[in-house]
């Protein structure tokens, strides 16, 4: 199969539309040209995501659906690393999380918590 003919192959990113860094994120992510994204409001699609991936409890982090599979928090930034278009800024900051290591849960420890500051300061739930 050449590039033209590569099926498509579809991505489910439940995420907090309420967080501004969630937000900004899911919304500038481009993927490679032969993955479609579907971006889902997690406060909006609890029922589906217990449905989908009924062992992750989105408090703990976004949740990424490939396939049959799910990955949450740094287990879904390195999902997602290989799928990004490394052409755009944020694709290239993607390389923190090729892999599974220290630094990149850390890295993602320190998201997780600064967005729960963001929302603090927002005087939002950072429950969901």
């Amino acid at each position: 199969m050449d590039d033209l003919e590569k099926p498509i192959q579809k991505i489910t990113i439940y995420y907090d539309k309420e967080c501004p860094f969630c937000s900004k994120y899911a919304n500038f992510l481009k993927l490679k040209e032969n993955f479609k994204i579907t971006l889902k409001d997690a406060r909006e699609n609890l029922d589906e995501i217990a449905l989908v991936c009924e062992n992750l409890d989105i408090n703990d982090g976004f949740i990424v659906v490939y396939k049959n599979d799910c990955f949450q928090g740094a287990k879904a930034l390195e999902f997602l690393n290989s799928a990004v278009d490394k052409t755009t800024i944020l694709g290239k900051l993607h390389f923190f999380f090729a892999y599974e290591n220290i630094f990149s849960k850390v890295l993602y420890k320190i998201l997780f918590i600064l967005r729960k500051v963001i929302l603090f300061i927002l005087r939002k739930d950072s429950q969901i």
